[in-house]
């Protein structure tokens, strides 16, 4: 399909370009909770993000999701991560019971991995097939980063790291042998960490480190030894670019 394959959920323990240390959470069998994100009252100074401008939802449009392939649980898990979104935006999000969504996530086992399609190129997908896929099986910070990541591309959001403004210095070789050990392919690798996103088809702002966006980067895969953290957390540029894009009447806090 054509997506964003998120590869956030693997573990690149040759370089360490992704770890964590929490349990690991199996969304098949046991469901799970974390605290919400409080929204801010008001929108905060300066939006940072990009985004593709052919793929936005028109503004104050209702999006269909649908849930498919997973247990209750896991649905109730992705819902509330999902909706962390919300509050950001002048969009409405409505869970449906049927897998005909405008957004359909599926939860399927070896599926591999974690991806989905950006924004509104979800409808040019045949609707028996899914639009995104999360995997269950995951710690918990790398569950709840996947999930907000990949919804953040449902909407229309790219790669922060693939930012025209990004100030990464890649040691491309290493990161290239670091991906071909968890079976990334050159090409994959290339689309998903370091082909810039073309300026006149994005909408940008400030490249953004803290994005939820962003994928984690350690010095072992850069020339100047310069690192970007793990984001758990949808970043305050991440919601301010999201008010910018989909501009709402008010910001709200979640119930």
């Amino acid at each position: 399909m054509q997506g964003r394959y998120c590869l956030t959920n693997f573990t690149y323990t040759s370089t360490g370009i992704m770890m964590t240390v929490n349990a690991t959470l199996d969304l098949y069998t046991t469901p799970a909770f974390f605290p919400l994100q409080t929204a801010p009252t008001e929108a905060i100074r300066q939006a940072r993000g990009i985004a593709t401008t052919a793929y936005l939802w028109p503004q104050n449009s209702t999006i269909t999701i649908s849930m498919f392939d997973m247990p209750d649980g896991a649905k109730d898990y992705i819902k509330k991560n999902i909706n962390l979104w919300q509050p950001y935006t002048n969009l409405k999000f409505d869970f449906i019971n049927s897998n005909d969504g405008d957004i359909r996530i599926s939860g399927k086992k070896d599926a591999g991995g974690c991806w989905s399609a950006i924004g509104t190129e979800a409808k040019t997908l045949p609707i028996g097939d899914p639009t995104m896929h999360i995997d269950l099986v995951q710690t918990a910070d790398l569950l709840n980063q996947s999930i907000r990541h990949e919804f953040g591309h449902a909407l229309g959001l790219e790669h922060e790291h693939q930012h025209p403004d990004n100030t990464i210095k890649w040691d491309t070789g290493k990161l290239y042998k670091a991906a071909a050990l968890d079976n990334i392919s050159d090409a994959d690798t290339y689309e998903n960490f370091l082909k810039p996103h073309d300026p006149t088809t994005t909408t940008q702002s400030a490249y953004d480190t803290a994005s939820i966006m962003h994928y984690k980067v350690l010095p072992s895969v850069t020339t100047d030894g310069s690192q970007v953290g793990f984001n758990e957390e949808l970043s305050e540029g991440d919601k301010n670019f999201m008010t910018f894009l989909y501009p709402p009447t008010s910001v709200s806090p979640l119930p």
